[in-house]
């Protein structure tokens, strides 16, 4: 591949030489028309003149870097069109207008940026550098500038948007958190679509690479979102492929500006029955068809979090004259070890009416006021086991008639909001006792259960025959026997389970003995679930509240004529503990078990390797210094190595031949070539002009070894000659390296590539790199030992024995 070297800029350090005229006539110079002066004596105007570097042709046949890229602003404007359609895409899954606009100004400015360093092609490394800090920079300054409640960091902020988009369904509220994630996400596509556009002149490219994002948001929008989403997608990607197949740079030049607008108009034009026929298809769910498979639509595992990982804040106040339960959910499927999460069926969900009902509400009613405080991410509030109405203002919710939730339709239930939910008082065991038969149609979910373990089998055969009766005798045993141990996270509970509890240990916890109990009522006969929520309230500045520390599993039970109701009870004992956590609730109703917990210190030798390892952190802190200096010193050496052989080179050979030192100056070019992983090793001065962009200094060079070493300057070259070879070796390096990447640069200053592996064996070397040559040999070594010649051998220039004066 051929290199670019830079354009040559203003002279540095006596870079500016006269250079006499080197090239003489031949049929070696024929096929280099202008690039080279005249021959020697020709008295042309190039005699006697340094010659600049010509700028390298443009068009489709230049070497890849060189030129304007194709097609000017088209690449960008592709590039921007298709990311943008990503950008506004995206936007829907917050129903947000400033969260699109957020993703296309982030999607401009990458593709500004980029821009920035293709028209300037000598800044490109520091504009890839300088992307990653500007996108940090905006990112911040994205939480500064919208507003909003930004306390807690940006990480923090930006890991409970996201776990808010998890937990909710589109649209998402546009948290701020979200801001920088827009920002750092479009900023990154926008530059790297342009670049790849721009720089790399794949247009093609540039317009799919945003594709995959577009059509992941696609699949997340609400449906209230979707049209809009189409059309904001369709029209800057049918935008995109206009520009990119409208022709190319050299065709689109010479059209006329009214031959132009004629095709834009008739291409908008078309756009009009596009956008009706995604209006059309919007209606058959064809750009945003329903998934195939559902998750919600099967129960789920519950995913509890412990209490320690909650901060312990006022979640709501209540006003009533119950203390709860307050429910937000239920387990109502069972596996035959796991309670598990009710699925969400649309045929469950329905829109709350205009009053607020959800079922009859016969007297006598209760009535509970919510005043929601801090409820997180969650979309249901918190109500009341049965209820049968809800009164609230400004929110728009759904009801899920399965296990009697109110959700809010779409986002989070806003902080301050305060509603109120009627329901039945509930009944009496007389009532319940009355209670008539299970209708036909009833869904047996609530009833499926294993075979019992013994010891309830034992105890059904003692149970009466009526099933209030017979659900309050099995409770009745359990709560006799029961010890509550550990916390109430979800855990399977398999009839094995209930047998320990009934006739083993007796020890569950409190998630166990609830998933008992409702297998015990199901056992019995009775429809059961476990609700979870609330249970209780806490005296704050006389207020009722109910705390993270308030949470709660309960019974519930279905009775024909009443519906599910709650039966909470509380365990007569506890196993003693020694846990003095102040975030856990004291319920005086427990009494603590038999067991007795005794604190007992003991002086026992342990190996504690805390005290080894803080003495290995001092002394390796202490040496770190030394150890960093070392790896400095290994890292810098190359340069220095190379730094002392090209003093050691121009001794040796000053003291030999005015040739031999063109030689040696011409040596380090093309070991600073080898540095970088330039061109070929094996190749000849004249071969070499082939590996880099034509250069007027580089051409003056390579002929001027070639006629020292072979040609008519044999013994006749001057110290004026040395001057100009060592003007243009050191002038061809540094452009050499500035052509090429900040990373390829770097990796040849540590790179001990010419070290080991010299353009010119016969040149000396540091004392030093000796022990790196006699490595490399001058074959390669067979396994025993024996030298192998290569099948490519180094042109052996001649020389070099011979001195002169």
């Amino acid at each position: 591949m051929t290199q670019v070297l830079e354009p040559t800029g203003a002279p540095a350090d006596g870079d500016v030489v006269v250079a006499p005229n080197l090239l003489g006539a031949g049929p070696d110079d024929a096929g280099r028309g202008a690039a080279g002066p005249g021959p020697t004596g020709s008295g042309g105007p190039d005699a006697g003149a340094a010659h600049p570097t010509t700028a390298a042709p443009s068009g489709p046949g230049a070497p890849a870097g060189l030129g304007e890229p194709v097609g000017g602003l088209r690449p960008l404007a592709v590039a921007f069109l298709s990311a943008a359609a990503a950008a506004l895409t995206t936007g829907g899954i917050f129903g947000s207008w400033p969260a699109r606009l957020l993703g296309v100004v982030a999607v401009g400015v990458g593709v500004a940026w980029a821009g920035l360093g293709v028209r300037r092609p000598q800044r490109r490394a520091l504009v890839q550098i300088g992307m990653v800090p500007l996108a940090l920079v905006l990112a911040a300054a994205s939480l500064v500038i919208g507003g909003g409640n930004t306390s807690g960091g940006p990480l923090s902020l930006m890991q409970a948007a996201v776990r808010a988009g998890r937990l909710l369904r589109p649209p998402v509220p546009f948290d701020p958190g979200w801001r920088p994630l827009l920002v750092l996400i479009f900023l990154l596509l926008g530059f790297a679509t342009a670049w790849v556009g721009a720089a790399l002149g794949r247009m093609q490219l540039a317009l799919v690479i945003p594709i995959p994002l577009l059509l992941l948001a696609a699949i997340s929008q609400p449906s209230n979102q979707q049209l809009l989403a189409g059309i904001l997608a369709f029209v800057p990607l049918v935008g995109a492929l206009a520009v990119t197949f409208g022709g190319d740079g050299r065709s689109a030049a010479n059209l006329t500006r009214s031959f132009e607008l004629r095709r834009a108009l008739r291409g908008g034009a078309l756009m009009v029955p596009a956008v009706a026929a995604i209006i059309a298809l919007n209606q058959t769910s064809f750009l945003f068809p329903k998934p195939t498979y559902n998750p919600q639509s099967k129960p789920q595992k519950p995913q509890a979090v412990p209490l320690s990982a909650i901060t312990d804040a006022d979640l709501f106040e209540v006003k009533s004259t119950i203390t709860g339960p307050w429910k937000t959910g239920d387990l109502d499927t069972y596996d035959g070890s796991n309670w598990l999460l009710p699925p969400y069926l649309n045929k469950d969900i329905e829109a709350l009416p205009a009053n607020g009902r959800v079922g009859s509400t016969p007297k006598p009613a209760t009535t509970v006021t919510f005043t929601v405080r801090d409820l997180g991410t969650t979309p249901v509030l918190p109500s009341v086991v049965g209820a049968t109405s809800i009164a609230v203002a400004g929110q728009k919710l759904i009801y899920d008639r399965r296990d009697g939730t109110f959700r809010e339709a779409t986002g989070r239930v806003p902080a301050g909001l305060t509603y109120t939910v009627t329901l039945p008082t509930y009944p009496s065991p007389t009532s319940l006792e009355s209670a008539g038969p299970l209708p036909r149609n009833f869904d047996r979910t609530y009833l499926y259960v294993p075979k019992a373990p013994r010891a309830v089998r034992a105890l059904l055969l003692q149970a009466p025959d009526n099933p209030w009766q017979r659900l309050s005798f099995l409770l009745s045993k359990e709560s006799a026997v029961e010890v509550a141990v550990g916390g109430g996270s979800p855990v399977p509970v398999p009839p094995s389970t209930v047998q320990r509890i009934l006739a083993g240990n007796h020890q569950g916890s409190p998630f166990e003995l609830v998933a008992t109990e409702a297998l015990l009522a199901r056992w019995a006969g009775v429809p059961a679930r476990i609700g979870f929520g609330f249970d209780g309230v806490e005296q704050v500045n006389g207020l009722d509240t109910v705390r993270p520390r308030d949470a709660a599993q309960w019974l519930e039970v279905y009775f024909p004529g009443h519906g599910w109701i709650p039966i909470v009870t509380t365990p007569p004992r506890a196993k003693a503990s020694l846990d003095n956590n102040k975030n856990v609730k004291f319920n005086p109703l427990i009494q603590p078990g038999t067991d007795v917990a005794v604190s007992i210190y003991v002086p026992v030798k342990i190996q504690n390797l805390t005290a080894l390892y803080q003495q290995v952190r001092d002394v390796l802190l202490g040496l770190s210094p030394i150890i960093g200096g070392l790896v400095a010193l290994y890292l810098v050496e190359p340069s220095l190595l190379r730094t002392l052989r090209r003093r050691r080179r121009r001794r040796w050979a000053a003291a030999r031949s005015t040739e031999t030192a063109i030689l040696a100056e011409y040596c380090e070019l093309r070991d600073a070539a080898c540095d970088l992983g330039l061109g070929d090793p094996y190749a000849t001065p004249i071969e070499f002009l082939d590996h880099l962009a034509e250069d007027d200094e580089h051409q003056e060079l390579a002929w001027l070894v070639t006629r020292s070493l072979y040609g008519d300057m044999a013994g006749t070259a001057g110290p004026e000659d040395l001057e100009v070879a060592r003007a243009y070796s050191r002038s061809l390096r540094r452009r050499l390296a500035g052509a090429q990447p900040v990373q390829s640069r770097v990796l040849a200053f540590l790179s001990r590539n010419s070290l080991r592996d010299p353009y010119n064996r016969e040149l000396p070397s540091h004392p030093l790199s000796r022990r790196l040559h006699r490595a490399s040999g001058r074959g390669r070594l067979t396994g025993g030992g024996r030298p192998v010649k290569t099948t490519r051998r180094r042109l052996r220039l001649p020389l070099l024995s011979g001195s002169r004066s």
